[in-house]
């Protein structure tokens, strides 16, 4: 059975968003001779955190990622011995909007004094549907392009489209800043940039036997 000629090409395109919400990591630790003492002091810091970012943010979504006590050594006198004790607890703060993660960061360093730690912020876009779209046209035309060429190449036409396929893409990374906003003097700036949302096609044309032109070979 003959199989029917065919072309397999992969179209790539991007389109830009804004992302419009944020996530912070946060984590209190305290350091205390008593591991009772630093469990509690750490429970309070962290009680003193959560209230506040849910002032500055009441729609934010929090969640304790994590619980640990345990002993710090040290050396000395060639010997190691016991320094006391180390809690903490670690909490994500996620859905909040671009404008008032600032206020977050302000209310949690307040709330959190000395024992608080700030490990990482990530920039997401809550709809990326009308990027994606865009991308996948371009992305499908890039692909068109690209199997229009090398048919004409081989002598040949695209025919109808066999398959729509699309490929696992790159994370998505953020690009250039955007707008940035005033804010109080005891506050931390932070700009979401932009993302850019890449889509690979990959897709499959019959290919067809081109047609002479009229009047060839006469």
């Amino acid at each position: 059975m003959r199989r029917t000629p065919a072309i397999t090409v992969r179209g790539t395109a991007s389109a830009t968003a804004v992302p419009d919400v944020m996530g912070i990591s946060l984590t209190v630790q305290v350091h205390h001779a008593q591991a009772a003492e630093a469990f509690g002091l750490a429970s309070e810091r962290a009680r003193d955190v959560i209230e506040s970012v849910l002032v500055a943010a009441p729609g934010a979504n929090l969640a304790t990622t994590g619980i640990a006590l345990a002993a710090r050594n040290a050396w000395r006198n060639e010997e190691s011995v016991l320094d006391g004790y180390d809690a903490e607890t670690n909490i994500e703060a996620s859905e909040l909007t671009t404008d008032n993660v600032t206020w977050v960061l302000a209310a949690a360093v307040a709330a959190g004094g000395d024992a608080l730690r700030i490990h990482s912020m990530n920039a997401e876009v809550s709809d990326a549907a009308d990027a994606l779209r865009a991308a996948r046209e371009s992305a499908f035309a890039d692909a068109r392009s690209k199997a229009e060429h090398l048919a004409s190449l081989a002598g040949a036409r695209l025919g109808p489209v066999l398959l729509v396929r699309e490929v696992a893409g790159e994370p998505v990374l953020p690009l250039q800043r955007t707008k940035s906003t005033q804010f109080a003097a005891e506050s931390m700036p932070v700009v979401a940039g932009r993302r850019q949302l890449s889509v690979t096609l990959e897709i499959r044309w019959e290919l067809s036997a081109d047609e002479p032109s009229p009047g060839a070979g006469a």
